[in-house]
């Protein structure tokens, strides 16, 4: 589907009164995740209340999920007393609640298929997990040395009077190598399950990719760019405050995005699943069938797909 053309489906999506529903108790579910937030610093916290956006981005495209990061931060702003309301975070929220319909929705939902150790072509459970490790200790050794040289390299700077002294610090401290080797630990073995446990199912591994680079992407954009810039523009923080703790956001964000990858995986699959099972099928798209316009959902698309069949027979 094409970029603008999912923005026009997903705005056709407001017509049904299916969605409007959903909507109204997915943005309510994610203000109640909000409000059970891990509160780190100032400007850092640890929710969970993407997966909700994530969810309304997957079923109704990002029209409605840029409508829904509206809603939701203007809602949570009146529910909670907790700082002062900037429009600027509300442009963030809904930036990332798009970026998950851009590449979340018509998202093909995972065959579930029967891992066994008896794999012929050696894709059992234990095969997958032991060469997903010996991946995992690779990256970590990668990024260990890459975080290790950095700290030589700016070893001059950190024992300087430079304005970037306090920034070289941080990668002069042993602590941040053992972190980064953890961190690079984490990755490997994470995109290692990924990309090996999915080769033999293409399409699979395609819709499992997509859900990773929404979250890689919403990360880099919004937590790590234009957050930052908003409690600057805001007066919430100095540029010099940013700045410094700008070290400790990278390295939360960089923790915390495998967990968060392996929770939309986890939790997205089944629920698009159960939607077109229970709810009505697939979002509501109009598709023309011969005479009738209908909507294809559920056991009427496969209706309509063997009738194609049959036709042609």
């Amino acid at each position: 589907m094409g970029f603008f053309v999912k923005f026009g489906k997903s705005a056709m999506e407001l017509k049904s009164l299916r969605c409007i529903t959903v909507t109204g108790v997915l943005i309510a579910l994610d203000i109640v995740l909000k409000m059970v937030s891990i509160k780190i610093s100032a400007d850092l916290k640890i929710t969970f209340a993407y997966l909700a956006l994530a969810t309304i981005g997957m079923l109704y495209g990002p029209t409605v999920a840029f409508l829904a990061g509206i809603v939701t931060d203007l809602i949570g702003f009146m529910l909670s007393s907790d700082g002062g309301f900037s429009p600027f975070f509300t442009l963030i929220e809904a930036i990332g609640a798009m970026i998950y319909g851009i590449f979340l929705y018509d998202l093909k939902p995972l065959r579930i298929k029967k891992i066994t150790d008896s794999d012929e072509d050696g894709g059992g459970i234990k095969q997958i997990i032991l060469k997903s490790a010996l991946v995992g200790v690779l990256t970590a050794l990668v990024f260990g040395l890459i975080t290790f040289l950095l700290g030589i390299a700016l070893a001059d700077t950190a024992a300087s009077d430079s304005p970037y002294a306090k920034l070289a610090k941080v990668f002069t401290a042993p602590e941040l190598w053992y972190i980064s080797a953890a961190v690079g630990f984490l990755y490997g073995t994470f995109f290692g399950i990924i990309i090996i446990g999915g080769r033999k199912d293409k399409a699979d591994l395609r819709s499992s990719v997509a859900v990773i680079l929404s979250k890689v992407i919403v990360v880099v954009v919004c937590n790590l760019i234009l957050n930052p810039v908003a409690f600057v523009f805001s007066g919430y923080m100095s540029a010099d405050s940013v700045i410094a703790s700008y070290p400790v956001r990278v390295a939360k964000n960089a923790i915390q995005l495998p967990v968060d990858c392996l929770l939309l995986l986890t939790i997205l699959f089944p629920i698009l699943a159960a939607y077109r099972r229970f709810v009505g099928g697939a979002p509501v798209r109009g598709v023309k069938d011969g005479r009738n316009a209908r909507y294809k959902s559920g056991e009427n698309a496969e209706k309509l797909e063997k009738d194609k069949e049959t036709k042609k027979l």
